[in-house]
């Protein structure tokens, strides 16, 4: 087993992890030229002097660091005159800094770093949403090594199929993100945008809102959702697959060492949310501090924010789920069943989730009709923040 883990930038990270099977670390600065999979605000500001010193400590460790170059839209700069150059300073720049390698979504890019610096590894992003094996293919031909996945990794045929054409196939085991998420896309590229240099700063991200609204109506997202537990790796190494990502770049220390050590121990005991990235709920909290007053004081507003604050307190008991529950879901053809005609899913969260420490079965849900569209209406003139300057050079 190797594990990827998300670097917060704290020293202690790679010092307690020595005795984690962690091979690779991945991060990067809140703002480049191209963005990088993130939003600047929830990430550790760090100079290119903290970026080195923090490299170092990695190295000492003997482990290696990947960059994050994984923007899904470069907002048209790739029409530029000089873009490739100004790329290219760029990555000589995290190569001096002691980058090892790079995560990177979009074919252009793979190829320009590829050409420039053809021994150089290169991951390719979950940003890149691969779903056969002709698409990672391409990318294996354009000189990319490992290939990332996420919204398919519960699709064994489609791994088992990269492993065979010659990948070193990447699971992304610990986010929360809901099954076949049709706000996906808008959030890859409002997070590559808003981290690009020059870019205005935003209070929070949409989809990520529009996302934790689908949660507030089926808590039972969050069991048909595409992390992987602890227990299941060993499915995965049946196929073919050695590296398991752990996210969470911007995590505390503590956090991200209990998620690494429990992928890397294969079980966990307790909240299945405690190594999970459970996006849906931070963020719009967030969001709902951007709006007016005004719109706080609306009753059914004020209805789903009792509701989001409720959902902070969440249980997935990690014990309570049948032992075959990856096995039944894998034999599951989900891209084409309904979750209502299924159900297991569904069953299973009656048995594994708490809200409040109360049974899923007495959760009601707040104002069904609200719509992120219509909170978006109410923000406050000031929530946005100001753009910041580069970082990397």
């Amino acid at each position: 087993m190797d594990l990827v883990l998300a670097t917060n930038f704290d020293d202690q990270l790679p010092a307690e992890a020595r005795d984690l099977p962690v091979k690779t670390y991945f991060g990067g600065f809140p703002y480049s030229l191209t963005g990088a999979g993130r939003p600047p605000h929830i990430l550790p500001a760090i100079t290119p002097e903290r970026f080195r010193e923090h490299l170092e400590r990695i190295h000492e460790s003997g482990r290696v660091f990947y960059a994050t170059v994984n923007s899904t839209d470069l907002g048209l700069k790739e029409y530029q005159e000089g873009f490739r150059a100004r790329f290219l300073q760029e990555v000589g720049r995290l190569l001096e800094l002691g980058t090892d390698g790079f995560v990177v979504a979009l074919p252009l890019l793979v190829e320009i770093i590829h050409r420039e610096y053809p021994d150089v590894p290169i991951s390719v992003s979950t940003f890149s949403r691969l779903r056969t094996v002709a698409q990672g293919e391409y990318f294996l031909r354009m000189g990319a090594r490992t290939l990332v996945l996420e919204e398919a990794n519960r699709d064994l045929r489609l791994i088992r199929g990269l492993v065979r054409a010659g990948a070193e196939v990447e699971i992304l085991v610990n986010q929360t993100c809901i099954h076949d998420c049709p706000y996906r896309a808008h959030h890859l590229n409002t997070s590559s945008l808003v981290s690009q240099d020059g870019t205005p700063g935003i209070p929070f991200e949409v989809p990520i809102l529009e996302c934790g609204l689908q949660m507030l109506k089926d808590p039972t997202l969050l069991v048909s959702s595409i992390w992987v537990r602890p227990e299941d790796l060993s499915l995965y190494e049946a196929a073919g697959v050695h590296r398991f990502k752990v996210s969470g770049r911007n995590r505390s220390t503590p956090w991200l060492l209990r998620s690494a050590r429990a992928y890397s121990q294969r079980r966990y005991d307790g909240n299945l949310l405690d190594i999970l990235s459970y996006v849906q709920v931070k963020g719009p909290l967030q969001a709902l501090g951007s709006l007016s007053p005004t719109a706080l004081s609306d009753p059914e507003i004020a209805s789903v924010r009792d509701a989001f604050e409720r959902m902070q307190h969440v249980s997935i008991d990690n014990s309570a789920f049948p032992p075959d529950f990856l096995r039944r879901v894998l034999a599951t053809d989900c891209a084409h069943l309904s979750c209502k005609e299924c159900g297991y899913c569904g069953s299973v969260a009656q048995k594994v989730v708490r809200i409040d420490g109360r049974p899923l079965s007495e959760y009601r849900p707040p104002a069904p009709s609200l719509q992120a569209e219509s909170l978006l209406r109410h923000l406050r003139p000031e929530a946005s923040a100001a753009a910041v300057p580069p970082t990397v050079s």
